[in-house]
């Protein structure tokens, strides 16, 4: 991240904000995060919202402390889950299909590159993460759904990259079942990844 962190705060939907998750008496990632920034001696803070999309991101930054030295966000978890909503839709051909896939990605990259400018307009060092991948039992919606998410992680990394903001990749980090609470959300231990990357 570059300049010394002091005061990291989290950004983003229920992949940050997972205390709803995580089960009675397991840490979510806040907790998680604010037990290692005080081993570090520096503070942590999350002003990330469950059910939050890529258009929350600018209020949630008006939460932000001002002694905010860096943010770390991950957002559009529930953008895609728009998206995913219409796998299903009927199309003539496998062309059809990708003009479709093509059109989730090009609105998807508006919004993303409209929440970037926003961020970048801080002047506070960023860090944003690409989306896991889901764990579904049905092989169909998961294989649907990773390649849907392929497109839309595309946007995440190239956006970011294109104006210097580091990437996080979750969806190489989140490699076990048990890294989730349900299909969608991180668990305990998929939070702690979380913390340590």
């Amino acid at each position: 991240m570059g300049a010394t962190v002091t005061h990291l705060v989290l950004l983003g939907d229920s992949t940050i904000d997972n205390k709803f998750y995580v089960g009675k008496g397991n840490l979510p990632i806040i907790d998680q995060l604010k037990i290692k920034a005080q081993e570090r001696g520096w503070n942590a803070t999350s002003v990330a919202v469950d059910g939050h999309s890529i258009s929350h991101i600018s209020s949630q930054l008006t939460r932000i402390p001002q002694d905010a030295t860096h943010l770390f966000i991950s957002i559009g978890g529930n953008d895609a889950l728009c998206y995913m909503q219409r796998l299903k839709e009927s199309v003539a051909n496998v062309g059809e299909g990708l003009l479709l896939l093509s059109d989730f990605k090009r609105e998807f990259e508006k919004d993303y590159s409209a929440m970037l400018k926003i961020v970048s307009a801080r002047k506070i060092p960023a860090t944003v993460c690409t989306m896991y991948n889901p764990n579904f039992e049905n092989p169909e919606q998961q294989r649907m759904c990773e390649t849907g998410l392929c497109a839309l992680n595309d946007v995440i990394i190239t956006e970011s990259t294109k104006i210097g903001i580091p990437v996080i990749d979750l969806k190489t980090i989140f490699n076990d079942p048990n890294d989730y609470a349900n299909h969608i959300e991180p668990d305990v231990q998929g939070g702690s990844k979380i913390v340590e990357n």
